[in-house]
């Protein structure tokens, strides 16, 4: 079992270094240029990456259930900034701002990161 979580890893790391090459050979388009189909892959990546830190810290809060690592690190802040970068992924989802009497703010989608901002 242990050898086939090993194995897994490594073809993992080599996909995603494979992807990674690939993508540095391709010239990425600015957000504002971009359309169509590379949009919308886009998009899909970046909603993914949001729901994948959002789990991340979903299950960093399990571990506090069981264990404090403040001995070694800051809990606390390693949170925040992963809640923080959930949040910029937002703005690049969805770059329009909302307009308000107080003036124009942008709003993160509280169904997605309810869980993230509590503590």
């Amino acid at each position: 079992m242990k050898l086939r979580a090993i194995s897994t890893y490594y073809l993992v790391a080599f996909a995603l270094s494979a992807a990674v090459s690939a993508a540095a050979d391709q010239a990425a388009v600015p957000l504002q240029k971009a359309q169509g189909e590379n949009l919308s892959a886009a998009i899909g990546h970046f909603a993914r990456s949001r729901s994948l830190i959002i789990a991340a810290i979903n299950e960093f809060d399990q571990g506090l259930k069981l264990v404090n690592p403040d001995a070694l690190m800051d809990a606390q802040a390693w949170r925040d900034s992963l809640a923080q970068r959930a949040k910029e992924i937002e703005h690049v989802l969805d770059p329009q701002p909302r307009a308000s009497r107080g003036g124009v703010r942008y709003d993160a989608d509280t169904r997605l990161l309810g869980e993230a901002t509590k503590r």
